[in-house]
Formats: C-alpha cells, sequence, structure tokens
C-alpha cells in the first residue's frame, strides 16, 4: 500500500489570510519562493519538516499549534482509503 500523503495548504493559507499577510510578504518573511509557497498552499506540494518550522515561525505560531490543526482535520476512518480533506474548514467557505 502506498503511503498518503497529508497535504496542509487547507490550513496554511487561512492561517496566512487571517495575519492578513500576501503569500509575497510571508514568502520573503521566511526565505522561501512565493511560488513554492502557492504550490503548498494548493496542495501541489507537502513541504518538508524544515519548511513547516519557517512556515510557522513566519506565521508567528508553535509548530505544535500547526501539527494540532492539521490534527483537526484528518479523517482518521478514511485516512487510508482517499485523499486529505479538511471538511471542518471547507464549510466555513
Amino acid at each position: 500500500m502506498k503511503e498518503k500523503t497529508i497535504y496542509i495548504g487547507k490550513v496554511i493559507r487561512p492561517l496566512r489570510e487571517e495575519k492578513g499577510m500576501t503569500q509575497e510578504k510571508l514568502a520573503n518573511e521566511i526565505n522561501l519562493d512565493r511560488s513554492y509557497l502557492s504550490e503548498i498552499e494548493r496542495d501541489l506540494k507537502a513541504p518538508s519538516v524544515y519548511t513547516i518550522f519557517k512556515l510557522t515561525k513566519g506565521l508567528g505560531i508553535p509548530p505544535g499549534e500547526l501539527i494540532e490543526k492539521i490534527y483537526d482535520c484528518i479523517d482518521f476512518d478514511s485516512l487510508f482509503e482517499q485523499e486529505f480533506t479538511c471538511p471542518k474548514r471547507d464549510k466555513k467557505n
């Protein structure tokens, strides 16, 4: 069975927007390419742990808080059956 990737774009983007930051501003603050940040937010790329630490620093939150937000989005009953989505956050939009 191929391991699934849990994408975090559906968590990162709302956090950035809540802070009133553009992709460019966040990317510049943490020395990350803006197009790469865009790919993360659109769930086209899965960031490394190092990049996650950079993102949380730029967003002004501890890494554990980001992990908790991701954890809240995981449907563990179907984790191995379908792609990761964040229904709790998707309903707000």
